[in-house]
């Protein structure tokens, strides 16, 4: 019972980090843009002063707090733009650490019609979860499904535009095996993350140690539901639902971001500390 609590307890720890990824990327549409595409420079070619993305040959350095007291720091860069089928679309790296880790994501963001997308693609998502579990022995099987995901926002800055979610719920399933007291055991954990449509709520100022930036704020939710099983039988199951405040501002993209469970206390507050 010990052994399987541990491996409970590590796979909390490692999926928290992954699906945190998850959670705030945003989306990208189905227009491709190969490696050889075209780089377009400084950005300044194509691009939509109304895009809720970062400009390029700024840094902007975000804290993150969690629940648990944990404190960890994203540094989010443009690193390139380019032109794909005449339309500019920003590789992004957006590079977290704490606790000693570090995990990089890169994400494709582009705007067309008056609307800002994103991608998180599945090779991104899964290298990130397989470092998670480097050098484990107990990992028998990772699966992971539902990318890329996608999510549309509208760029105007008024009440009850549109953020909305495309592509099927992420799925995971990890398999762990091991041995106590020369009985073997499977611990199988089965996950599934999914978002629901969201919309601005207000259009404000909003201030944090980076200055002071007019806003939408978004609201959303995510649903993370996982089941636990041992050798077969089910164990445990937990349903967790998030509620998601965003503010964005043209040409930063997140400014500050607040989870919080169903009785209103946040369980994740992300916030923009500098623009270098």
């Amino acid at each position: 019972m010990l052994k399987q609590v541990k491996l409970k307890t590590l796979f909390s720890l490692s999926t928290k980090s992954a699906f945190a990824l998850l959670i705030a990327a945003t989306a990208f549409t189905q227009i491709a843009c190969n490696d050889d595409d075209k780089v377009v420079g400084d950005g300044s070619v194509q691009t939509d002063p109304t895009a809720i993305i970062p400009t390029k040959g700024k840094t902007y350095t975000y804290q993150i707090k969690d629940e648990d007291g944990s404190v960890a720091t994203q540094i989010t860069r443009v690193k390139n733009v380019r032109d794909s089928s005449g339309i500019a679309v920003f590789d992004i790296e957006n590079k977290i650490s704490g606790d000693g880790s570090e995990t990089v994501l890169m994400m494709k963001s582009f705007s067309k019609g008056g609307v800002t997308t994103n991608e998180i693609a599945l090779p991104a998502a899964y290298a990130t979860l397989l470092e998670e579990f480097k050098g484990s022995d107990l990992v028998k099987s990772i699966k992971i499904s539902g990318f890329p995901q996608y999510q549309l926002l509208e760029n105007t800055a008024a009440v009850g535009n549109k953020m909305t979610f495309k592509g099927e719920p992420i799925k995971l399933n990890l398999v762990l095996a091991f041995e106590e007291d020369g009985e073997e055991f499977t611990t199988e954990i089965d996950a599934v993350l999914t978002y629901e449509d969201g919309a601005v709520k207000k259009v404000e100022s909003v201030t944090t140690p980076a200055g002071t930036f007019s806003c939408s704020k978004w609201e959303y939710s995510y649903e993370l539901i996982t089941k636990t099983f041992m050798n077969g039988e089910l164990q445990d199951q937990s349903n967790e639902l998030r509620l998601v405040s965003e503010w964005t501002s043209p040409g930063v993209g997140v400014v500050k971001s607040v989870e919080s469970d169903l009785l209103g206390t946040p369980t994740s507050v992300t916030e923009l500390k500098k623009v270098d």
